[in-house]
This record gives structure tokens, sequence and C-alpha cells, in this order.
């Protein structure tokens, strides 16, 4: 699990210093304004985003765990619901971007082919198989390379005075080339030659299990992306929202640690499920400790050096999102605790609740960013995304007696000792 984790880290570390380049050097080029057009379109295609993936990730980690059907199965099955939800989604979000900034015709193509990207990432089921064996190695390797390209095609929108168009297409090409990748991979290196095919008995079933999480990513995306949504659209000039998606960019460059751990300790925490309850528990409480104080560490790092940072990233254009950032920052930290809780949550058969607790916090988030935004513009939306989180992470999880169990764990975590043991 440590190993796994190492190289998913590595990968991480890897492409967050080369990403924090590349989109520096983006949005000095595009500037404020242009830089916030774009995250605009980002945001907004990102809300359907959430419903593409349709929640698959754990479950086709558990049913691989599972085996109640053959791997081919799974693998194939996954991938056809991807597609199909791709698409459907794709022509979805052209349509409604049409129907909302209809004069708009910039936008419009931005969000076509952003949207584009959902149909490809049908091949990022084959992650979740790779997730199920702990081939983190094999699966940074592919990252990084396809990574490397990438940000190289970033630097030729620079160096041959590209525009927000070209931009967007590299997006594109990076969902194809990595799913490519990904297929490639997975014939030359899978152990079970079972045969690839698409069972409707498992598609029913993983559909009446996910619709929890589809529902509960949607919201999620909602509370993390409404803020950049609505400052785009509350306030003409889009360079306020350039401001403040450049402080989310550092805001949320360390998630790939507290991910890669979930991603490791997620098979583990479903076996135990299955082996020893007090292995089980301990593990969780473990999982929240990490996340708890790997997020206070990186707080207080960011807050002290805030400033720095965003003036050697983006310069002085973008001065006022180092304030911004100081308050997004911890907004994370909330964020991956309630990452971390979705694996108990799914191996214990409570979704649903989940779906509660998103629900509520997106309601808070849309209710805050309309008092806050015309009044303190991306001030506003920081600290309503940060309440937002601290509700779904902590808050909601005691109103309801079987979930309350969960926050007991995470205050447990406070306790620094469950990280180092």
């Amino acid at each position: 699990m440590v190993s796994n984790a190492s190289w998913l880290i590595s990968e991480k570390v890897f492409t967050m210093f080369i990403g924090l380049f590349t989109t520096a050097l983006i949005a000095r080029y595009f500037g404020p304004e242009q830089f916030g057009l774009f995250n605009y379109a980002l945001a907004f295609v990102t809300l359907f985003t959430a419903i593409s993936s349709l929640g698959l990730e754990t479950f086709v980690v558990k049913e691989l765990v599972d085996k109640e059907y053959e791997e081919g199965t799974i693998v194939f099955s996954s991938f056809i619901l991807r597609l199909i939800s791709g698409s459907i989604l794709t022509a979805l979000t052209v349509g409604v971007i049409n129907i909302i900034e209809p004069n708009d015709r910039i936008l419009h193509l931005i969000v076509l082919i952003l949207s584009l990207s959902m149909v490809f990432k049908a091949f990022e089921v084959i992650k979740f198989w790779m997730h199920r064996y702990q081939l983190g190695k094999t699966l940074t390797i592919v990252r990084i390379i396809v990574y490397v390209f990438f940000s190289l095609l970033k630097v030729f929108v620079v160096l041959f005075d590209g525009d927000l168009f070209h931009y967007a297409l590299l997006f594109l090409i990076d969902a194809v080339i990595f799913g490519i990748t990904l297929v490639i991979v997975y014939f030359n290196i899978r152990n079970s030659k079972s045969r690839l095919s698409f069972s409707f008995s498992f598609a029913r079933n993983i559909l009446s299990k996910s619709w929890y999480i589809i529902l509960s990513g949607l919201m999620a995306t909602l509370y993390m992306r409404v803020d950049q949504v609505m400052l785009g659209s509350m306030i003409e000039n889009t360079r306020e929202l350039g401001i403040y998606s450049a402080a989310v960019r550092v805001a949320e460059m360390w998630y790939f640690i507290p991910m890669a751990i979930i991603t490791s300790f997620k098979p583990v925490i479903m076996e135990y499920k299955n082996l020893n309850n007090n292995k089980y528990h301990e593990t969780l409480i473990k999982l929240y400790s990490v996340m708890l104080w790997v997020g206070i560490v990186v707080g207080v790092v960011i807050i002290l050096f805030s400033k720095i940072i965003i003036n050697i990233l983006y310069g002085a254009d973008f001065t006022k999102a180092s304030s911004i950032l100081t308050i997004s920052v911890w907004a994370g930290t909330f964020g991956m605790l309630g990452t971390a809780r979705s694996t108990w949550l799914i191996s214990e058969n409570l979704q649903k609740y989940n779906l509660a607790f998103m629900s509520v916090g997106m309601i808070i988030n849309i209710i805050l960013n309309l008092i806050l935004i015309p009044k303190i513009g991306g001030y506003g939306a920081a600290i309503a995304t940060l309440i937002a989180q601290i509700y779904v992470a902590l808050i909601g999880a005691l109103f309801f007696k079987t979930t309350r169990i969960a926050t007991k764990m995470m205050l447990k975590a406070i306790n620094p000792k469950r990280m180092l043991n």
C-alpha cells in the first residue's frame, strides 16, 4: 500500500511542478480576463463531468475485490457505461451553454472542445483496474509520459501565439492520448484472460448502487465549482474570476497527496471490512489522521508564503489572489476528509447519506455565494466554499445516528499518534 501510494505521489509531484510552471505561463500569456473566461468554461464543463463518471471508481474496485463478475465483464461493461454517459453529457453541456450564454460564440466553442474529453475519459476505467491491483508504478509511468507531452504543447501555444481555442484543444488531445495508452498497457500486462463482454446484469447492478454516488459527485462538484460559475455569471468582468481561479489552482496543487493515499487505502479498507472489523476501523482512523495533518501542514505553509508563491507564478497582475489563497487552501483539508469518508460509506452501503451531505453543502454554498460575491467578490466565493466543506466533512454526519460514528472517528484522528502509528 505504501509502495503504491509512493508511486502515485511521485507522479503527482512531478506533474505538479510542471503543471504549476505551464499554468502560470498560460495565465501570464492570456492575462486575468481571458484566463478567467477559459476557467469559466472549464468550471461549467466540470459540473457535467462529475455525472459522466457515474461514480464508478470505487464500485469498480469493490467489484474486482468481491469477484462476483469476471474481470473482463467488469472492465468492459464499465467502459461502455462511461462511453454512453460521456456522449450524452457532451451534447447536454453544449446545449445548456448555448441557452444560458446565447451570444458568446467563443465560449460555445471552448465548451464543445472541453466537453468532448468526457467521451474519451471512458478509457479511465482501466485506471480503476490498476488501483485494484496496486499498479501505481505502471500508472505513474504512463501518466508522466503523457503529461510531459501535454505540457510541451502548452508551451508551444505560447511560443506560436495560440489562442484559447488551441489551448482548449490540448485538453481533448490529452484525454485521447492517455486513453489509448491505457488500453495498450492493459492488454499487455493483465494476467486474467477473461473475455471482454458487456453484461446488462452488471450494468443494472452497478447503476442501482452508484446513482447515490453520481448525485453525490454532482453535488460535490457543484459546491466545489459553482463558485467559479457564479463569479463568471454574476460579475461581468472575467478578471475577478481569473484572479480567483489562479488562487484555486494553487490551493488545489497539493490534492494529489491525499488522493494518492486514499486510492491506496481503499482496497485495503474494503478487504479489512470482510476480514477484521478492528483493523477496518483502525485503518479508517489512520486514514483520517493522515488527511487532517497533511492538510494542516500545507495550510500553514501556504499562509506563510502565499504572496511569494502568487508573485513568482503569476506576477503582479494576480497579487490579489494571495489573500484568496489563504482562505481557499483550508477548504481542501475538509474536502479530503469527506473524500476519505466516502470509502467507509460505500463499504457500509451507506452512500445515500453522502448525497444528503453534498446536497445541503451545495445549497449552503450557493446561498452564501449569492450573499457574499456581490459584496466582496472572490473573497466571498472562497469563504462560501470553505463553510460548505466544513459542513459536508464534519457537521452533516452528526444529524444521522447511522453516520455519527464517522465524525467521531475523525475527531479521534486529531491525535497525531494515529498517523505516526
